[in-house]
């Protein structure tokens, strides 16, 4: 790896903690730079704007998590149970420590870094998790009574949803109150859910 591509990777992968615990909005370029010891001259040198960071730093994230995830899938040594148990753990790896103010500010000031997201959040459900469901199935590990397509649009819907702010601000306040506040939280019931109601009872004890 060049100098100048580990230089870029490290303001990256800084600069999303920073937006992950913070939200875009408070994070500066200035404590971008101050929290990697580096001058607010040299972050400019790989990147023109504090946006170009956080658009950066989401195609670097989707990156990683598609290739993560990918590898996964397609290992054919593991069988479904292993296999769903990795995906799982490995996106809550992902979007661990994520905080739901980032979204917000998305929405408010990156409108179009955030079509951008959703459209991510259908591919994944759509490719990568319609391949794992339809694994298990072949292999008995979903009940006989559960149609694939429906899991899968569920999943998507889910995910699509509870992850965006706008979605759950017009839920009723006794219902935005229980919601969790930190997205992986709200991944881990949604996924809990889906997965009780479609999996074989010997698959649910397996994991």
């Amino acid at each position: 790896m060049s100098k100048n591509r580990k230089i870029r990777e490290t303001i990256l992968e800084r600069s999303q903690k920073l937006f992950f615990k913070k939200g875009y909005r408070k994070v500066t370029v200035d404590e971008i730079a101050t929290s990697l010891s580096m001058s607010k001259k040299t972050i400019y040198k790989y990147f023109e704007s504090k946006r170009e960071i956080l658009e950066m730093t989401f195609e670097y994230y989707r990156e990683n998590i598609t290739r993560d995830i990918n590898h996964i899938l397609d290992k054919a040594d593991l069988s479904f149970p292993e296999k769903l148990k990795k995906v799982l753990s490995s996106i809550g790896v992902h979007i661990g420590g994520m905080n739901s103010l980032l979204f917000k500010d998305i929405q408010e000031y990156v409108p179009d870094l955030w079509e951008k997201i959703n459209r991510y959040k259908h591919e994944a459900a759509y490719l990568r998790f319609n391949k794992l469901i339809e694994e298990g199935k072949k292999k008995g590990h979903i009940k006989n009574e559960v149609n694939r397509a429906v899991v899968v649009a569920l999943y998507a819907s889910a995910i699509e949803n509870l992850l965006d702010p706008a979605f759950i601000e017009e839920l009723p306040p006794e219902l935005k109150r229980e919601i969790p506040q930190l997205p992986v939280e709200v991944f881990d019931n949604a996924i809990k859910i889906i997965y009780e109601g479609i999996l074989t009872p010997q698959t649910i004890r397996s994991l």
